[in-house]
């Protein structure tokens, strides 16, 4: 395995810090992008940038010696509940995609692998009926238009893209079973910490996917 030079965004996040720990416990170079006023503090050796993903000259700055991103980026809301108020624009992840598109320095050879959900795109097919009947409610419905105008955007694009539409998400040390799967129920979980032990091992070469999209679950 090279050591990569990798950029996390959404660090601060349940994904985004078990992604930064992951990778730099592998030894990556690894920057880590948080919020202006988030509090958090990243493991040894990470180098931290603080600004708005939402301001494009912020983006392009930190993108100018990147080819290589890991975004786990998602809605804020005020609690743990799906339905919980939001806080931040709930075109936040559309806006960041947006920006780190345009920014790319050198946008074909740019690899982008980053968090999206299942039911978003194709993978609605997958989606059982109850959990279709949930993705179209509240804020959980927002959250989905969200990752659906950023996923469009990046189909439109030269980038390198990858979406990890993630079954629902729980809390958790990584197990290592994380995987693709077919369908998408009531009861299909994953640990926040495995799905970002997937995205590194993709970002790193430890595994391949030729896919430009994969519902992930816990696979075995």
């Amino acid at each position: 395995m090279n050591h990569q030079q990798i950029l996390i965004f959404g660090a601060s996040g349940g994904c985004g810090r078990w992604a930064t720990r992951l990778a730099a416990a592998r030894g990556h170079n690894v920057t880590a992008v948080i919020r202006p006023e988030s509090t958090y503090e990243a493991p040894d050796g990470v180098t931290v940038a603080k600004g708005q993903v939402t301001d494009p000259a912020f983006v392009k700055s930190i993108l100018t010696e990147h080819r290589l991103i890991v975004s786990c980026m998602g809605l804020r809301r005020a609690g743990k509940s799906p339905f919980a108020k939001l806080l931040s624009p709930p075109d936040l992840v559309e806006q960041a995609t947006r920006n780190i598109i345009e920014g790319a320095a050198d946008p074909a050879n740019t690899r982008l692998i980053w968090i999206s959900a299942g039911g978003v795109g194709s993978s609605k097919e997958q989606l059982t009926r109850p959990v279709k009947k949930l993705i179209r409610t509240g804020n959980v419905a927002v959250a989905y238009r969200d990752l659906e105008n950023a996923e469009r955007l990046l189909a439109e694009s030269e980038l390198n893209a990858l979406a990890v539409r993630a079954v629902t998400l729980l809390p958790g040390k990584p197990t290592g079973k994380a995987g693709p799967v077919h369908r998408y129920g009531l009861l299909s979980m994953i640990r926040r910490s495995d799905v970002a032990q997937w995205m590194i091992d993709i970002a790193d070469g430890s595994q391949t996917t030729d896919s430009a999209h994969t519902l992930l679950g816990r696979s075995h």
